[in-house]
């Protein structure tokens, strides 16, 4: 290969008359990209067999998103591919917890083969928290550091996953001291919203190396001076780009150790506004440097996972990168996936095992099922738009008000789908504002029960026996009548429909949510898949009860 780095030989493709963005150097250099073999040899002036002029447009690195969940695009490895290869994104770091959460290994095994299918690169992060709470009920029971040795050699591997059982590091529990010692050369990812103090400094302690839990500048700022890589967040619900932007750049803090991710992002959203491309644009838009900017997304994130030959445009890295009409919009010509333009072919998609398929598994849910007792004060859960956290509230309720048009109030209900105890849960929601019908789902983190919120009995039993005959996936009830439904019936998680078609389903639900009610600024489905997950403060429902967090007990409603 050195012969094509030397120039006496020719490579087999030469980009011309580049504008490249030297991540090293921060500026833009005009020179040729020589390419052999899927590989970048040199930058300079170099002939190829096949040579292609680009007149002075722009190329970054292909960028990376640090940390996303796959199973939140509601499409396959296969689909999700397809439409961030079209946005710049070249690689994702994934923890596949989700679908772990509901089949173990064996939904493992699905994703890590589904995942070398596909022309984007897809890194794993093995689950470290399934459960993530031992008293919510998941499908798989728990994934043990046991069951995670054969996979800590595979090369797409990269380390230990979002360890959400924070209390179980800090006091040491056995299982997940196993887990992070088996992982203690590889990256450990973290999770910790809210967590300061000693306890945050004893987390860092047991080599978490990341985080991207924080809500605004302060607690991102707390976390970098403890030592965690930041990973800024921008998703579909949770947004948290612009709070620790603008506090990075106000008090001239440093984003060297700093990436983007997006976690749980909606494919409508990625298909609409972009994916680590809209994170770029809106730093940008804030007063980022440009060039800092894209470091956050190719660079930075390479180097935190330890991808040597990615994030750069240099001799020896992938020739993953992004060609660009215009940087500070990332206004997007052409992508490039190991030296030849990705294409966006229809792939065929891995076959999941047929239990993945068949994973809803509910009992008869009965009006009497899903009463609330009438009480002097309520505990209410309340939506915060734009974050994932929920604010606990202590309210009068008489009687079924929650049920009168215009109401602030929505009834909540979760249901065991496992098939494993038949456990029904209900909760009071304030915020959703929903009226005339309900909405469901059985995507509803960490271990996806099923989850329904509506304004009237009879059409949530409705939304809850409709998922149950698709077999998983989002629905939306109006006057008593199935409006619109999105079947998913990979784990309950994921369509098997393509790209396109989920994400009009998913426009038209969100349009028709809104139309009932649900403020703008609340992605109705986001919203309520994180209404389940017992470690994010400060109240949610779990099929076992309402559940204050922060007080670690459930409330009798």
């Amino acid at each position: 290969m050195f012969e094509y780095s030397l120039g006496t030989m020719k490579s087999q493709l030469v980009l011309k008359n580049a504008k490249i963005l030297n991540v090293f150097s921060n500026e833009w250099i005009e020179q040729d990209i020589a390419i052999q073999y899927g590989t970048i040899v040199g930058i300079g002036q170099y002939e190829g067999e096949k040579e292609i002029d680009l007149s002075g447009k722009y190329v970054v690195p292909g960028f990376i998103d640090a940390h996303m969940h796959i199973e939140s695009s509601l499409v396959g490895p296969e689909e999700l591919s397809k439409a961030l290869l079209a946005q710049g994104t070249t690689t994702i770091i994934s923890d596949p917890h989700e679908l772990v959460n509901i089949k173990g290994t064996e939904a493992l095994d699905y994703v890590l083969a589904a995942g070398r299918n596909t022309t984007l690169d897809i890194y794993t992060m093995l689950p470290s928290s399934v459960p993530c709470f031992d008293e919510d009920t998941n499908g798989a029971g728990e994934f043990s550091a046991e069951q995670m040795i054969p996979y800590i050699e595979d090369p797409n591997v990269l380390g230990l996953g979002e360890v959400m059982r924070v209390k179980d590091v800090i006091y040491e529990k056995d299982k997940m001291i196993s887990k992070l010692e088996l992982c203690k050369d590889l990256v450990i990812d973290g999770h910790a919203p809210s967590l300061e103090g000693k306890e945050l400094e004893a987390y860092r302690f047991a080599d978490v190396l990341t985080d991207h839990e924080s809500s605004s500048f302060e607690e991102a700022l707390a976390k970098l001076r403890c030592g965690f890589y930041v990973l800024i967040r921008e998703g579909s619900q949770a947004k948290n780009l612009e709070s620790i932007v603008k506090g990075f750049l106000e008090h001239n803090i440093p984003f060297d150790r700093t990436a983007f991710c997006t976690d749980d992002r909606h494919l409508d959203d990625i298909l609409k506004e972009g994916h680590i491309s809209y994170a770029i644009r809106k730093a940008i838009d804030l007063g980022l440097d440009v060039c800092t900017a894209y470091k956050m997304a190719t660079l930075f994130p390479a180097q935190i996972y330890g991808l040597k030959r990615k994030g750069a445009i240099a001799a020896g890295y992938q020739a993953d990168f992004v060609v660009l009409n215009d940087p500070k919009t990332v206004s997007i010509d052409q992508v490039y996936k190991n030296g030849h333009i990705a294409t966006l072919k229809h792939v065929k998609a891995f076959e999941p095992n047929e239990d993945l398929m068949h994973t809803v598994m509910i009992p008869e849910v009965l009006k009497e099922d899903i009463q609330i007792k009438r009480r002097d004060k309520n505990t209410i859960i309340q939506l915060e738009e734009g974050s994932l956290l929920t604010k606990k509230l202590e309210e009068e309720v008489p009687g079924y008000v929650y049920f009168e048009p215009a109401s602030p109030y929505n009834k909540v209900v979760v249901v065991e789908r496992h098939g494993k105890n038949g456990n029904i849960a209900t909760g009071i929601l304030k915020g959703f504002n929903l009226e005339g019908g309900a909405i469901g789902s059985t995507i509803a983190h960490d271990s996806h029960n099923m989850i329904l919120v509506g304004d009237n009995d009879d059409d949530i039993l409705l939304a809850a026996k409709t998922l149950e005959h698709f077999q998983g996936g989002y629905v939306l009830i109006k006057d008593h009548e199935v409006k619109c439904i999105i079947p998913c019936p990979i784990a309950g998680l994921m369509s098997t429909q393509n790209a396109s078609v989920v994400t009009k389903l998913l426009t038209d639900l969100k349009e028709e949510a809104q139309k009932m009610g649900v403020p703008k600024a609340i992605d109705p489905f986001q919203a309520l898949s994180f209404l389940a997950l017992p470690v994010i403060p400060e109240i949610r429902i779990l099929d076992g009860g309402v559940y204050d967090v922060v007080n670690e007990k459930f409330i009798e409603q």
